[in-house]
């Protein structure tokens, strides 16, 4: 499953020194960054309430799988009753996966490609900042990318552990039922019968509890936010072309990456077709999978999130270091660009300190002033229900639809949605942004919250306005209002 010890201590191999770093990066974001991403509190909510005993649920007695992981959400109620801390048990096991991600991919590119190649990701994977950051953010993506690399290998190495260990995957998340279905045709026909039965298990425990195996987070992303193809999607793949289309990539996590597409774009063209003519092995399996969740991303046009990029990024740059060795010659290009990655860590960690310093400010002030403030059990209805969700005793009523299902729904018929859900919920309190208090239009998403500057007014008037999170933020910052009749 890993490469040899003699080869993973060796200082000139292609594991030593990136696993090193790879310990370094992960421990300095971790230090750097106060607190998880505001998504990943809602899988923590999930599994404080289930190591608490009051189930698999984001509000009592609410039966919605608001969470796309269920192995993800299960494994941090563990480390809910272990530690009562799932933060730092969330960030350990990303770093462990990680860990495992460098010395089975890096394994794998250097028995099927070369250990120019193996060296390329492994040190590229150690030290480019996103990989620090969603390692420590909480999220289940990086889990996500080391079971696609294990599964691959061990059906390779036809291993007894390659069943449980796809099950496992298809158990991560939808895009990792996916993956798991296309790397099991390399697994002995016994490993691929225990894992769809162990992946059935789960899936039907799903079902039995809530009704569906699809994660009601997946199906009001997809609603609010909407899937408008691959022209719309460009975010997922304009990083990789020297063609430019019209702009530069507008995202923080992918703007720095069009440095280097002169050499990515070609050598991804390359290790295509050499993973082509090897397609049989391991590396090309494992492949496949990486880029066939970037192509249906691609495909769909699917509604940017931060840590979703980690698969994709992972597949993209297996297979470009596959064709890297193939079109450069002697050192220089390969010093310039260590030192170009090297370099980002005094540019792109600032993005990431910057989005945790604005989510504790804004969120952290709102859940502060909430935890003093509301009583057990009150109802407030918000859109970002991460950390104010985990931190305040809240009953929540959720604008995306993420936990709230009739949300998604009533948002979707039309405009007037914020005012009706408000009118028939009644919460005892609102948090929204100033920017749509100010205009009357949806801070993200479908349909129009009211249909009238008159119904919006109709609306506050029953609340009074309490506190509010960081002024700084505009009109993205949280006004809290508190119901008065």
């Amino acid at each position: 499953m890993f490469p040899p010890a003699a080869e993973v201590w060796d200082p000139r191999g292609p594991y030593l020194v990136p696993l090193a770093l790879l310990l370094v990066t992960r421990v300095a974001t971790w230090l750097m960054l106060p607190q998880a991403s505001e998504d990943a509190y809602i899988t923590f909510r999930y599994a404080r309430s289930l190591a608490s005993g009051s189930g698999l649920v984001y509000n009592p007695g609410e039966r919605v799988m608001g969470f796309s992981s269920p192995l993800w959400t299960i494994w941090n109620a563990l480390g809910y009753w272990v530690c009562r801390d799932p933060v730092t048990w969330s960030r350990a096991t990303g770093t462990l996966a990680d860990v495992a991600t460098l010395l089975v991919m890096g394994g794998l590119l250097r028995r099927h490609a070369s250990r120019a190649a193996s060296r390329i990701f492994t040190f590229f994977f150690a030290v480019w900042p996103y990989f620090s950051a969603v390692a420590v953010s909480g999220m289940e993506n990086s889990l996500l990318l080391s079971l696609i690399a294990l599964s691959a290998v061990l059906a390779e190495k036809r291993s007894p552990a390659a069943g449980p260990v796809l099950a496992a995957l298809a158990l991560t998340r939808p895009e990792g039922l996916a993956s798991a279905a296309l790397l099991s045709l390399g697994a002995p026909g016994r490993e691929r019968l225990v894992g769809a039965a162990l992946a059935t298990l789960g899936l039907g425990a799903l079902w039995s509890y809530y009704g569906t195996v699809v994660p009601q987070s997946i199906i009001a992303k997809s609603h609010i936010y909407g899937t408008p193809g691959p022209w719309a999607g460009r975010h997922w793949w304009e990083w990789l072309s020297p063609f430019v289309f019209g702009r530069w990539p507008r995202l923080g996590d992918t703007s720095q990456l069009i440095v280097l597409c002169l050499l990515t774009g070609p050598a991804f063209v390359l290790g295509l077709a050499s993973l082509w003519r090897a397609r049989t092995s391991a590396l090309a399996r494992a492949a496949a999978a990486l880029l066939g969740v970037w192509f249906g991303y691609a495909l769909l046009g699917v509604a940017y999130f931060w840590w979703y990029l980690v698969v994709p990024l992972a597949g993209v740059i297996a297979t470009a270091s596959v064709g890297l060795p193939r079109m450069v010659q002697g050192r220089a290009l390969y010093v310039a660009g260590i030192l170009f990655v090297v370099s980002m860590w005094t540019i792109v960690p600032q993005l990431y300190l910057g989005r945790a310093a604005e989510e504790a400010a804004s969120f952290g002030q709102v859940a502060d002033f909430l935890g003093r403030s509301a009583r057990p059990g009150d109802k407030v209805m918000l859109e970002p229900i991460g950390l104010i969700g985990y931190s305040a005793p809240l009953r929540v009523v959720d604008e995306v639809g993420l936990v709230s299902p009739r949300v998604a729904r009533r948002r979707l018929e039309g405009p007037g949605w914020y005012a009706d859900v408000a009118a028939r919920e009644r919460p005892d309190w609102l948090v929204l942004r100033a920017g749509v208090l100010r205009t009357g239009v949806a801070f993200a998403g479908a349909g129009a919250p009211f249909r009238s500057l008159a119904e919006r007014d109709s609306l506050v008037a029953r609340y009074e306005r309490v506190g509010q999170g960081d002024e700084r933020s505009g009109d993205a910052a949280l006004l809290v209002l508190k119901r008065i009749r």
